[in-house]
């Protein structure tokens, strides 16, 4: 394998070189059986076997209580915006909208319920996780988005709710928490976990008794849930990834040990930001609850934002601009990127501002 960079893509994201190295030895022969994991049955033995460790190691490395379901679907986390409050919404549902996807979230489910969104921060920019808000009593659940890709926020500390639901897409397994205190958490796999075209929910069995009968089966989380994700054939390779994955995370040292490095990578580029506040604006004014995840700052101008990018590349950094309707610089810190990453980020912004910085 070549010389490895730095990517610090927001998804689908760099993924650590071992899972990577470990899935294309499957997927070309799977235990040396002369054929690849990606070309078995979905309801064969060798498959069956990966679904029954992929699930043991969840919920080994989150502690998953009983009470809860695993499932993995397709779609994209965008889908299951949908499918979500078509299966659970009844009556109406309480969203706090801190980012472009938790507000895509409580416009998609309007078509099924009234969607009550309590807080949003979207006229600061999203800058801050909203405070002064209040659950609504009869409301079916609360939705929230616990990290924000684009803007970079996340709740620091995630709100109490008897049916909290948590869209965790960039941030599944990142940090440690208690399971037992959600209804459901979901996302994307294409940022800590492993490629994209794959989905994971964590379900709590007692959400099943609300889905109405008229939930075709394929979107029908206890069926879904009964079938073991296989009431037709789901993205087999994706979630053997998710299991290599797993299995990295362990070596790691379980969640906690990942978390703790997070916030050492994080703390070294936010550190660099703080050093020099009139260059590295950072777009978070909402200190506490800057994201581990997806770090966001601003240059002076356009044209120094462009030389900083195009230097960071000749270095082996890649991906850092800033979404594109934000610009600026993101710089996304997932389990898979290395502590020596975020440094080498750090000295680069540290160099960058020695040779391009007010004299």
């Amino acid at each position: 394998m070549g010389k490895r960079v730095y990517n610090f893509s927001a998804g689908p994201a760099m993924l650590p070189t071992e899972v990577l190295e470990a899935s294309a030895a499957a997927l070309v022969d799977y235990k040396g059986k002369g054929y690849g994991i990606a070309e078995v049955s979905h309801r064969s033995k060798d498959f069956d076997a990966v679904m029954d460790e992929v699930k043991a190691r969840a919920k080994a490395l989150m502690s998953i209580p009983d009470g809860y379901d695993i499932v993995f679907s397709q779609g994209g986390a965008s889908q299951l915006f949908l499918t979500i409050p078509w299966n659970f919404l009844q009556g109406s549902a309480d969203y706090v909208v801190t980012g472009e996807w938790a507000k895509k979230a409580a416009e998609a489910a309007k078509a099924y319920g009234t969607v009550n969104v309590l807080a949003s921060s979207e006229g600061t920019a999203f800058d801050r996780i909203p405070t002064g808000w209040t659950p609504a009593a009869n409301a079916s659940y609360l939705h929230v988005c616990t990290n924000n890709t684009i803007y970079g926020t996340r709740w620091s500390t995630l709100p109490e709710h008897p049916c909290l639901f948590a869209d965790m897409s960039s941030e599944f397994m990142a940090r440690v928490v208690d399971v037992s205190k959600f209804a459901l958490i979901y996302g994307g796999a294409q940022k800590n976990l492993g490629p994209s075209g794959v989905c994971m929910s964590i379900v709590r069995k007692d959400l099943y008794a609300r889905i109405p009968k008229s939930v075709p089966k394929l979107f029908n989380y206890q069926v879904l849930a009964e079938q073991d994700s296989r009431i037709n054939t789901p993205p087999t390779f994706g979630i053997y990834i998710l299991l290599e994955t797993f299995r990295w995370l362990e070596k790691q040292g379980g969640i906690a040990a990942i978390e703790a490095r997070n916030e050492e990578k994080a703390a070294l580029i936010y550190d660099a930001i703080d050093r020099a506040p009139d260059f590295y604006q950072g777009t978070v004014t909402d200190t506490p609850n800057r994201s581990r995840m997806n770090i966001t700052f601003r240059l002076p101008s356009e044209e120094l934002t462009e030389k900083f990018i195009k230097e960071a590349d000749k270095k082996g950094m890649v991906s850092l601009k800033g979404y594109r309707t934000v610009g600026g610089i993101r710089a996304s810190t997932y389990n898979a990127m290395p502590v020596e990453g975020c440094a080498a980020l750090a000295r680069h912004m540290d160099e960058f501002l020695a040779a391009n910085g007010k004299k």
